[in-house]
């Protein structure tokens, strides 16, 4: 069974064994108020449901060695807090249970009143354990601050005196006072750790990003609530707009955001926010140029900035509300300069509320070739975008066809610029995946025509992925599992085999069977790795350790309670930054306690990938966003070379969106901007 099946049995056993302890608490509490003689139908069931609570605390515990058996780091706080809360509660609530089952209490002189009221109070113990236990991952989460625990372990212990005061031996009066004076304390308790989650979850709104000086730690008088005046030491990130060459070409482009009334292909209007198209304009380069693109916001309300996702731009150019710019409202402009110093395929997309306006349409790619190396004859740019109710393949939610000469090469390049990962197929020939996340695989991996109408390529959200084949004498065809109506298919033109008459206007494209067919798997798969090999091929040579535990909790985001998505048990902007020195290489260690798929981004650089759960890939893989499925562990490898403030994020946008996004940061550099504030930035 794997980590995320036991993560899931854990969550099961929790709920169960806490419902049956609170079951036997009820059944041995009403077998205790009975006179040894007088039958019951309850107690019929209270021996079953004590045995039965037994065995699930048995159960949980057998879960929780085995997921820290798959990994510490999936079972740290189940172990240390929650299994002392649920087992030793357990122990003492099942032996008095036992004793007070086999003697059936003893009548008092009074009626309605007995002697024997410690074991069914020790078993209500029981049950209030097995409920804080149930809770420890949701509440406390991974590495819990000491305050945090305490605060915890304080009101599991309220619940068990309140049981006591309740059901203990003491007069009514003397009950009612005590249970409101703890009742008291448990609501002071909780309303005071709320409080400070609350605060805590709106520490960044205006003010500016924690500033880190040379030598470690927060700059005082900076942080949080400071200003970055109180070093002068501190660069801007504004500075970080890297040197460009005086002659080298110039690509311009301007763009402008704007609402705008999309109707697509099949007839389907649905209002979006694009950048005069969707998606917007396609961008290019060649290696070695500057691009220049000049962004206008025209009526989009909420604001708009530009992110250049995969491309290690210098940090002012980064496009991120409230950490590298403010965003710009309407009537305002921002001009991006860079060099093109990465060849492949990449898109940008605004990153001021980024899980809506994506969503709504902000989005384009870009692609930069090296001039020293040949052109494919055929060299298509795939968008992957859901609308609304539309599924988009480029710009259609329909058939696309393009003329293709037959025993030319062709390469699609496949860009999935949604929250959620996208299947394709291929059909129709053979072909080799020649690039993932720009980097070029020169060797490839192969997929022969045999075989494609049974793959099928995941595309996680923000990945791309280049495909190169031989245009063969009949059509191709491009499917995603998201649309039955939208594809891609290329056919071979007039001085190919087969005229395109003999398709007619617009050719049936091929079937895809997304439900047999066997995923494309890059780690498993062998091949050479080139171009940006940022980080020591044999992967080793670190000089830093972090992790990263995904999950979820019950967290304010923004002020507002949510069960959030955190890194580490916390939500943004409570997060701590992963703090490097330029130079240092990061091994990441990046584990999914949920049950989503977390696509990792991380701004300005890319990872290699070490190993996924526990085992290396079969080539060197260079990636800007990685997939770390529900129960896997990665270990990546990063190397600070970008300096700056960046955030690193999942990129389903609305996990981002409720706090999965943190600050990659380096010593020295500083942010004038600010998180919400008179310009409202809300990076995602």
């Amino acid at each position: 069974m794997g980590a995320s099946q036991l993560l899931g049995l854990d969550l099961v056993l929790s709920v169960l064994t806490a419902a049956a302890w609170s079951a036997a608490a009820w059944f041995v509490l009403e077998t205790s108020r009975r006179p040894t003689a007088a039958p019951v139908s309850g107690t019929r069931l209270a021996l079953p449901s004590l045995v039965a609570a037994l065995v699930l605390t048995a159960s949980k515990v057998a879960a929780v060695a085995s997921l820290a058996a798959a990994g510490w780091l999936f079972a740290s706080e189940r172990a240390v807090v929650g299994l002392p809360l649920l087992v030793l509660p357990a122990l003492a609530g099942g032996i008095a249970g036992f004793r007070c089952l086999a003697q059936r209490g003893i009548p008092d002189v009074q009626a309605g009143t007995y002697l024997r009221l410690p074991a069914p109070v020790l078993v209500l113990w029981a049950a209030v354990g097995a409920s804080a236990s149930l809770l420890v991952p949701v509440v406390l989460g991974f590495d819990p601050h000491p305050a945090a625990i305490a605060a915890f372990l304080a009101l599991a212990g309220c619940g068990a005196l309140m049981c006591w005061i309740l059901f203990g031996p003491a007069g009514a009066r003397r009950r009612s006072r005590a249970a409101t004076a703890v009742g008291v304390l448990m609501l002071g308790t909780v309303l005071g750790a709320a409080g400070l989650g609350w605060l805590g979850s709106r520490s960044a709104e205006g003010v500016m990003i924690a500033a880190v000086g040379h030598h470690g730690g927060p700059i005082a008088g900076g942080g949080a609530s400071g200003s970055t005046a109180a070093d002068p030491g501190l660069r801007p990130v504004t500075e970080l707009t890297g040197d460009l060459p005086q002659d080298a070409p110039v690509r311009h482009y301007e763009l402008t955001a704007r609402q705008q009334t999309f109707t697509s292909a099949g007839g389907k209007t649905v209002e979006a926010w694009t950048f005069g198209s969707l998606p917007g304009p396609a961008l290019e380069a060649e290696l070695g140029d500057i691009i220049e693109v000049v962004l206008a916001n025209r009526d989009v309300a909420a604001g708009v900035t530009l992110h250049w996702h995969g491309y290690d731009v210098p940090n002012a150019m980064d496009g991120v509300a409230g950490g590298t710019q403010d965003t710009l409202r309407p009537g305002q402009a921002m001009t991006y300069r860079f060099e093109a110093r990465q060849t492949g395929t990449y898109w940008y997309h605004t990153h001021q509320m980024s899980a809506e306006g994506v969503r709504k349409g902000l989005y384009g790619t870009l692609v930069v070739r090296d001039p020293g190396v040949s052109r494919a004859a055929t060299d298509l740019v795939v968008a992957g975008h859901s609308l609304a109710s539309l599924t988009l393949l480029g710009s259609s939610d329909g058939v696309q066809v393009h003329e293709a000469r037959a025993g030319t090469d062709a390469r699609l390049r496949l860009v999935n610029t949604d929250s959620l990962p996208q299947r394709y197929q291929l059909l129709g020939t053979g072909y080799s995946v020649a690039a993932v996340d720009g980097a070029e695989l020169p060797a490839g991996v192969g997929v022969p025509a045999a075989e494609a109408s049974g793959t099928i390529l995941r595309l996680p959200a923000g990945g791309r992925m280049d495909l190169t084949f031989t245009v063969p004498d009949h059509p191709v065809t491009l499917r995603t599992e998201g649309s039955s109506s939208a594809a891609v298919v290329l056919v071979p033109d007039a001085d190919g085999a087969t005229p395109p008459a003999a398709y007619g206007e617009a050719p049936t494209p091929a079937t895809a069977d997304f439900r047999s067919g066997t995923e494309l798997d890059l780690l498993t798969a062998s091949g050479q790795a080139s171009g940006r090999q940022e980080v020591p091929a044999g992967g080793t040579g670190w000089n830093r350790t972090a992790i990263m535990v995904l999950d979820r909790q019950l967290r304010f985001v923004d002020g507002v309670p949510r069960y959030a998505y955190t890194v580490n048990g916390a939500a943004f902007p409570q997060i701590e930054p992963l703090v490097v020195q330029e130079g240092d290489t990061v091994k990441l260690t990046v584990v999914n306690r949920t049950s989503e798929p977390h696509p990792m981004h991380p701004h300005g650089h890319h990872v290699q990938v070490l190993a996924r759960n526990g085992q290396p890939p079969g080539m060197p893989l260079v990636l800007d966003t990685f997939d770390v499925l529900p129960g896997e562990v990665w270990e990546v490898l990063l190397t600070a070379n970008n300096p700056g403030i960046w955030v690193d994020h999942c990129h389903n946008l609305d996990h981002a969106a409720e706090g999965m996004m943190m600050h990659l940061q380096y010593r020295g550099y500083s942010s004038p901007f600010t998180h919400g504030g008179p310009a409202g930035n809300r990076a995602e």
